[in-house]
């Protein structure tokens, strides 16, 4: 399932916009399904990446034989895992949250964790991906 390792930083969105708004859907059922903990939501997320993806196998000896997914074989080269989690959330800017705007939908504050509410989504950026050199 894991494919070789890609930059995550080159700039260009990963999804066309198109795409991107397949995953709108499902991705907003799941915040529902957790009524609004984040950590629930990363909780079933990072449970189903455990049990159902390669995503937390270490390949043996630490890489693969030089062909495209290692040669068929599953997993990642130790740390690639935590590199690419990482790239994804750096992928998207900080935002600062100020007081509830008058239309609703605001990420809040609830004791230790952050509570989801319904929000207008933000649009999607349509750019035109640039052809490697």
């Amino acid at each position: 399932m894991s494919q070789p390792a890609m930059p995550y930083s080159t700039g260009a969105p990963m999804l066309t916009p198109a795409e991107l708004q397949k995953f709108e859907a499902p991705l907003i059922a799941m915040a529902n399904i957790s009524n609004g903990d984040l950590r629930k939501l990363f909780y079933a997320f990072f449970s189903f990446l455990n049990r159902r993806t390669d995503f937390y196998c270490i390949l043996p000896n630490g890489g693969s034989n030089g062909r495209p997914n290692g040669g068929g074989r599953m997993g990642f080269q130790e740390g690639q895992a935590e590199q690419i989690l990482l790239a994804s959330f750096r992928q998207f800017p900080l935002r600062k949250v100020g007081p509830k705007p008058a239309s609703g939908g605001a990420v809040v504050k609830s004791g230790a964790s952050a509570t989801i509410q319904a929000a207008k989504p933000a649009p999607i950026k349509k750019e035109v991906p640039t052809k490697p050199s």
